[in-house]
């Protein structure tokens, strides 16, 4: 920031091209000034806390400051053309509708659209250096804040819009980012966030109202709505979510109360990670069948985000009316799932390849709402660290919820029935671990117990498993399962036989099953690849019959749109030779952007045994404004009807709303109301807000300016309006208020995250926060509150020179605070200049990185052992610190040892 006062004398960087040889004259009807060179200063020129150039040339007139144009033209990369000899400049500022004309000569200046003025007799003084303008007088010609700083060496610039300069810097840094490492998160400090004995939950509410009008029905009023809660009671988490009829009466009620830590710390010796009670998940197998899902408890070591099997996987949440939602792997769209009853989505039976799979759930709001919920599964290494044992217990009774408006009625399905599980599983080495799994379960109306044993080898690009599994009737089932990388091939085997095995659920009564599938891409030149996936599947009944299914599937990006091409094959051949059945499908899943529309498309046809389209549906979705949207849909359904629909959305800060009016080919019309809302209690009383704060987790913080510097903000300590908060890589929509709070939400559930602050949205460029970033663990119903001291920011600058005495450019420092944090790096220039800029004040050491320390030789990575930075000082200036370099051995007596400019070593 105050890099130039190190940088005298200046370098002449506009000499060339502003005609700085020509003579200097002061104007004739001006007041007599002349340029005095002592009086001389630089000003690093800011604008919303970015720096630009290398500084401007400024002197002190009786009016203020001046500056020299020349400096601002270069430094702003401005199209400006100024010829002293002609004493004219001519060009334009920013944009080619914003001309700016100087005539000296005339006395006059035309900028703006269509502004003109004379020029007053103290806005142009000439220097030595060029022209030196008046501030105010630039800043009325060029359309912006011009301020100087004279006392901490700044000229601050402040616009309605960025400036063009601003973009172009924010375009470099981005693709800098793109290979930017992640931040340390183990090195911050992590904020407590207890569990209460009673935390009032906040609440999600998702309401719709219409009618309908048909004509052989007449009209028809629906309404419904959808309330998910979460918060704590007695220090474990709970959430409930209720369902409700247009009678007002609930048609679904389901509860969870829990626990979870992803460090594993809850249960003393148990070490769990999560613990349940309510309607809960239990343990999946791939004998047995996949996870059920009802009412129970269960409890876990488990890692809370890991496959539930080999080389397969499943996804669910929460899906509330109106939403729908869509799954990518490694950025091919895979799966589409819309509107369900039971307010879920879910993907079953998802195929994992080798090595790292990221999947990307997207689901989409009929507000306009987006949510992006991100797992990585990595299928390669042993499943459990070496050494290491994880635990599954617990019972699920499947289909049952936990509090049911409907007491016994008929079960949910023929497999319904308690089942308890018990699962362990080891690692040997890092690329063996062995499992085992005891389950009880109905099957049929009768009670059935397995047991199952399991080994697991990486073998190479390929991971393996093999099993045995006998049950209380003495059936037999063995699998075998495969997992390999070839170049860029995924392939995927597996097998499965039986005997009498009886644990074989309703829907899996097959006794033998052959699956194989590959994934591999088609390079179609250049940075285009086109994924192709196959898989076959075999299966052998008990009765004689036999099940033969194909799948193929294909996606491409498209410029911004991404397709997804399906083909089913299926062949059913029935017991006793009473002959087969075959069926073909196909479907195409889309979704992208055309210009400013979001726009996604389904397609469903029947190939064989006849040829019909089943369901086409095209939707397109437009951000019209801040707050208003717009999307409109035509779909085609099975029965020849077509229908259309429109909606508006208008968001507030406080809740969302979507009107919508739909028609269809047979007559009928309907209009409809959605309405969403979140409501949650922190310490400054209720407050609402359009985003889902029960769901997921988030985060509050109070800015001030911590005068004290005691961490509390105390009577009297102004708070930050406008600063805007971040968590990880992501701001809040919104800074903060004149109150100082911020917040942000949808944060990922148990997923550490850094919270901290955009330091280029303060109001003061020498404003910095106390504490670089926080980390929290969200919680979903949770709002966690911080306080974010902020405080006067310095500079700490200085030279790095080698032995012989010459600058020592590109070598890499640390500054690091009293508890050991690295606070912040920078590199050394071309002449050995360092500087970090926005420095809290404290007490710091000085170092070189070790690759630096490694590649000068130098005896000591530490510089200075103690730079302190006091609260009110602007800049700590170290002057030359010369880097020393470490003796190098002599090989032989009478040898004379060089080493570029480290001095000579005497024999």
């Amino acid at each position: 920031m105050l890099r130039g006062w190190l940088r005298l004398p200046l370098t002449l960087l506009s000499a060339a091209g502003l005609g700085m040889a020509a003579p200097a004259s002061a104007p004739p009807s001006g007041p007599a000034w002349s340029a005095d060179p002592e009086s001389q200063y630089l000003l690093d020129l800011q604008i919303r806390q970015r720096g630009l150039g290398d500084g401007v040339r400024a002197y002190p007139v009786p009016e203020g400051t001046c500056v020299i144009l020349g400096d601002l033209v270069t430094a702003l990369d401005l199209p400006i053309k100024i010829d002293l000899a002609a004493k004219r400049a001519e060009g334009w500022a920013f944009k080619e509708a914003n001309r700016l004309v100087i005539d000296r000569v005339a006395g006059k200046v035309a900028f703006g659209a269509a502004n003109n003025e004379a020029i007053a007799p103290t806005a142009i003084r000439d220097a030595p250096d060029g022209w030196c303008v008046e501030t105010a007088t630039l800043s009325r010609w060029l359309g912006l804040t011009v301020e100087p700083r004279t006392d901490a060496a700044l000229l601050l610039l402040d616009s309605k819009d960025k400036l063009p300069v601003e973009l172009a810097a924010e375009r470099r840094e981005r693709a800098a980012r793109l290979t930017k490492a992640s931040l340390p998160l183990a090195a911050l400090p992590r904020v407590s966030l207890p569990y209460r004995m009673w935390r009032t939950p906040s609440v999600d509410v998702m309401m719709d109202a219409g009618v309908t009008y048909e004509a052989r029905s007449g009209a028809r009023i629906d309404h419904r709505a959808s309330i998910l809660a979460a918060g704590e009671a007695l220090q474990m988490s709970y959430d409930a979510r209720v369902s409700v009829s247009k009678f007002g009466m609930p048609t679904g009620l389901r509860f969870r109360a829990y626990r979870s830590d992803p460090d594993g710390e809850l249960l003393g010796p148990l070490r769990a990670t999560h613990a349940a009670l309510g309607d809960v998940e239990g343990v999946g197998s791939p004998l047995a069948g996949g996870t059920a899902t009802g009412r129970g408890a269960m409890i876990t070591n488990r890692p809370l985000f890991q496959s539930v099997a080999f080389d397969r996987t499943q996804f669910s949440g929460e899906l509330p009316p109106g939403w729908d939602a869509e799954l990518y792997r490694n950025g091919e769209l895979i799966a589409f799932a819309g509107e369900a009853p039971n307010g879920q989505y879910r993907f079953d039976d998802v195929a994992l390849g080798f090595g790292d799979n990221r999947f990307e759930i997207v689901t989409y709001g009929p507000q306009g709402q987006v949510k992006r919920r991100i797992e990585t599964v990595n299928v390669g290494q042993g499943a459990v660290p070496p050494g290491e044992t994880h635990y599954w217990a617990g019972v699920v009774d499947p289909g049952r919820d936990l509090i049911e408006r409907h007491r016994g009625g008929a079960p949910p399905n023929r497999d319904a029935g308690w089942r308890a599980a018990a699962s362990v599983e080891h690692g040997l080495d890092q690329r063996t671990s062995v499992a085992a799994l005891v389950q009880t379960l109905a099957v049929d109306d009768r009670r059935v117990t397995y047991v199952e044993g399991t080994v697991r080898r990486s073998i190479g690009p390929a991971v393996t498993e093999f099993g045995a599994a006998r049950d209380s009737s003495g059936g037999m089932a063995l699998r075998a399962q495969a997992l390999a990388k070839i170049g860029a091939t995924n392939l995927s085997w597996s097998s499965f036989w039986s005997r009498d095995f009886a644990a074989r659920p309703q829907g899996l009564s097959a006794v033998s099953e052959h699956r194989f599938s590959v994934d591999a891409p088609l390079k179609l030149g250049g940075h285009t690849v086109m994924p192709l996936h196959g898989d076959l599947r075999l299966s052998s009944r008990k009765d004689g019959g036999r099940t033969l299914e194909a799948n193929a599937r294909t996606s491409i990006m498209l410029s911004r749109f991404n397709l997804a091409t399906l083909l089913r094959y299926r062949d059913e051949r029935l017991p006793d030779g009473l002959g087969s059945r075959s069926q073909v499908e196909a479907g195409l899943i889309g979704s992208g952007r055309i210009g400013p529309v979001r726009v996604r498309g389904t397609t469903e046809f029947e190939i064989a045994p006849g040829t019909k389209l089943r369901r086409a549906e095209l939707s397109g979705y437009w951000r019209g404004s801040g707050s208003a949207d717009w999307e409109g849909a035509v779909a085609y359904e099975q029965d020849g009807k077509l229908r259309g629909r429109v909606t508006h959305v208008r968001r507030f800060d406080a809740l969302a709303v979507a009107g919508t009016l739909e028609a269809a080919s047979n007559g009928s019309v309907a209009a409809g109301l959605n309405l969403s809302f979140s409501l949650d209690r922190g310490s400054n009383g209720w407050r609402a807000s359009r985003q889902p704060l029960a769901a997921t987790g988030s985060v509050r913080a109070q800015l001030f300016r911590d005068d004290n510097g005691n961490g509390r903000r105390d009577a009297g300590e102004k708070v930050e309006q406008g600063a805007v908060l971040t968590a990880g890589s992501r701001p809040a929509d919104r800074p903060s208020g004149k109150d100082g709070w911020a917040s942000v939400a949808g944060l990922d559930n148990f997923r550490p995250v850094a919270i901290g602050v955009d330091t280029s949205s303060l109001s003061d460029p020498n404003l910095v926060p106390t504490i670089a970033a926080q980390v929290i663990v969200p919680r979903p119903g949770v709002s966690a509150e911080l306080m974010i001291p902020l405080t006067g920011g310095g500079a700490i600058e200085g030279s790095l020179l080698k032995d012989g005495g010459s600058a020592f450019e590109g070598l890499d420092l640390e500054l690091v605070d009293a508890k050991g944090n690295v606070v912040s790096t920078v590199r050394s220039d071309y002449d050995g200049f360092f500087l970090f800029e926005r420095v809290p004040p404290g007490r710091y050491l000085l170092r070189l990185t070790e690759a630096s320390r490694a590649a000068a030789k130098a005896d000591s990575a530490a510089l200075r052992s103690s730079v302190e930075l006091q609260p009110e000082q602007a800049v700590v200036r170290l002057g030359a610190l010369v880097v020393k370099a470490t003796a190098p051995e002599i090989a032989a007596v009478n040898q004379e040892v060089v080493s570029g400019d480290f001095a000579a070593l005497r024999r």
